[in-house]
């Protein structure tokens, strides 16, 4: 059985020989009858797909020094972004201390000021007792009368 395999893959192997040399045999015929235009056609179409070749390697480099540049940049925006954010958050933060003292000094002068004027009101005259008056009758409303429109 091996053997009969290994007679079948020599006679496959024969026959794909047998079919390349006899299509090398047309196209090296075919080619013997070209003249120099179809040489000159062939020439720059090598030229070129080697052409896009060499483009394409360039691109791919480009693309990824881009890529290189992007992520470093990115690092270094990402940095600042920090920085600029802790700085904020600095100044926010002395910005609303500064506003704080200030107000509680505001809020003690100003204590200090009502304190001072209750003090001087109760010593200068002490209020009279207040007696109960009864309130002003309320006068009845004068009567409305309906406008009427004419045209």
């Amino acid at each position: 059985m091996a053997q009969a395999r290994f007679a079948n893959a020599q006679r496959f192997t024969a026959k794909a020989a047998d079919l390349s040399r006899a299509l090398f045999a047309v196209i090296a015929e075919d080619v013997r009858t070209w003249d120099v235009f179809r040489w000159a056609v062939i020439v720059l179409c090598a030229l070129n797909v080697l052409a896009l070749l060499s483009l394409t390697g360039s691109i791919r480099s480009e693309i990824a020094a881009l890529r290189s540049q992007e992520e470093s940049a990115g690092i270094d925006q990402l940095a600042r972004l920090t920085k600029e954010i802790a700085d904020t958050g600095a100044s926010l933060t002395q910005a609303i201390s500064d506003t704080r003292s200030g107000l509680q000094g505001n809020v003690a002068k100003l204590n200090s000021k009502v304190d001072a004027r209750l003090q001087q009101a109760a010593t200068a005259s002490p209020l009279p007792a207040a007696s109960p008056s009864p309130l002003p009758a309320a006068s009845p409303r004068p009567s409305v009368r309906p406008r009427v429109r004419t045209w």
